[in-house]
């Protein structure tokens, strides 16, 4: 499992090629130049591309596949959907990925067109997220409004943490 942790809000360009530069915060937090080193990218439901390490991407995948008995017709769609909307992700020595046109397009990006060309990556602590400018300022503005609600729900409802040690 990765120990890496992707944090911050980048501002990138996808170029003629289809190329983005890894921004030096998050190429630091992964070995791009290891022989095995990959990526992985999959459609997420909130409108971005998840991009793991491959190691991390097949220990969700396994996850995903044993969660339950594939029996409901939702979740064989579901697997469908993502395996469909899945692939790997070329990187270079320069620190640039290639993520393919057909995956970048779901997102909203397109290397053909100079007004779909900007792209944010955020850090999502074990993987990083690839949206087009406007795909990000829609979620970001979204789940600001709702962020205290929505971590007191994930904290089981204490948002402001563990209690204080009494003892202490």
């Amino acid at each position: 499992m990765s120990t890496s942790q992707f944090l911050g809000t980048h501002q990138a360009t996808l170029d003629t090629e289809g190329r983005i530069q890894l921004p030096t915060a998050l190429r630091d937090e992964i070995n791009f130049r290891q022989a095995d080193f990959g990526l992985m990218a999959s459609l997420d439901g909130d409108g971005s591309l998840c991009l793991r390490p491959r190691a991390d991407w097949e220990r969700w995948c396994r996850e995903l596949l044993g969660a339950r008995e594939i029996l409901r017709q939702q979740d064989r769609r579901t697997l469908l959907t993502i395996a469909s909307h899945s692939g790997p992700v070329k990187c270079d020595k320069q620190g640039r990925i290639r993520v393919a046109d057909a995956l970048l397009t779901l997102v909203g990006l397109d290397r053909s067109k100079p007004d779909r060309r900007d792209a944010v990556l955020t850090g999502a602590f074990r993987e990083i997220r690839l949206w087009s400018a406007e795909g990000w300022e829609q979620f970001s503005d979204s789940a600001r409004k709702s962020l205290a609600a929505d971590l007191d729900e994930l904290m089981g409802g204490d948002s402001a943490g563990p209690a204080p040690d009494p003892e202490s």
